[in-house]
């Protein structure tokens, strides 16, 4: 699992796991999903992280890996 933070765009990418990519559920909430074909959850995405995660809790933002250029 790795987490990646664009802090241009302020998308938090947890990558739970390197599998074939089928589509994205966008969520009402900022929060995008993406599934394999057989449901299996392989990446989260987190729009406006920044206003989600403040406090004791923003230490995921600070962790997570800078989106590489």
């Amino acid at each position: 699992m790795e987490q990646f933070y664009d802090k241009e765009e302020d998308i938090l990418n947890i990558q739970i796991q390197d599998k074939g990519y089928w589509k994205s559920i966008e969520l009402p909430n900022g929060i995008v999903i993406d599934v394999t074909k057989d449901g299996k959850i392989i990446s989260i995405e987190i729009l406006r992280a920044s206003e989600i995660f403040s406090g004791d809790v923003k230490k995921v933002i600070e962790i997570a890996k800078p989106i590489p250029a």
